[in-house]
């Protein structure tokens, strides 16, 4: 009874110990290369950067801005967006994509990447406050689920057509620079 009480005890303070020794400002320097390495997946997902001959880059919606804000948000709402990014990202990305034809390999490389990175991120804002933090400006988070909702609308909405994923791909595509530059 005691051992297993000791053992408790040991994986607790394990537990704890990987989050306190959690350093926020390791992972945005280490982040800056994932992001680029997001980047890359995402474009070799579907062979390259170049869209389909039969999906043409005129006429591709304009989805907005993932972080809109009336003012810059603070260092700690920049950091829990990126976080809500990787995560509602990955959410998009795990809808129905048959019909896109993409490499199915590198397909779920970029989930596992992109499950990890919001992983990372949440365990930081965990560490900073001992607890799940919130936003400081509630916009932040509003703006980012109305982008992703319409991105999910769109999807649905063109039947989750190939040309329909291409230009959801290359909306995140470039919400991973807007990332990149953010932090």
């Amino acid at each position: 009874m005691a051992t297993m009480g000791l053992q408790q005890v040991g994986i607790l303070i394990l537990l704890a110990s990987g989050v306190v020794t959690l350093n926020c400002d390791e992972i945005v320097k280490h982040q800056k290369g994932e992001l680029r390495k997001t980047k890359e997946l995402l474009e070799a997902m579907s062979g390259g950067p170049a869209s389909p001959p039969e999906c043409p880059i005129t006429g591709m919606p304009d989805f907005g801005s993932p972080i809109r804000s009336t003012s810059r948000p603070s260092k700690e709402d920049a950091r829990m967006a990126i976080g809500l990014i990787f995560k509602e990202t990955l959410r998009v990305f795990q809808l129905n994509f048959t019909q896109a034809n993409w490499n199915t390999t590198v397909t779920e490389l970029f989930q596992m990447e992109l499950h990890q990175q919001s992983q990372w991120w949440e365990r930081c804002s965990v560490a900073h406050t001992g607890r799940e933090a919130r936003l400081q400006d509630p916009r932040v988070k509003l703006n980012l689920m109305i982008y992703f909702r319409k991105l999910q609308t769109f999807l649905r909405d063109k039947q989750y057509s190939l040309c329909a994923w291409e230009a959801v791909r290359k909306t995140i595509s470039g919400t991973c620079i807007l990332g990149h530059l953010t932090i």
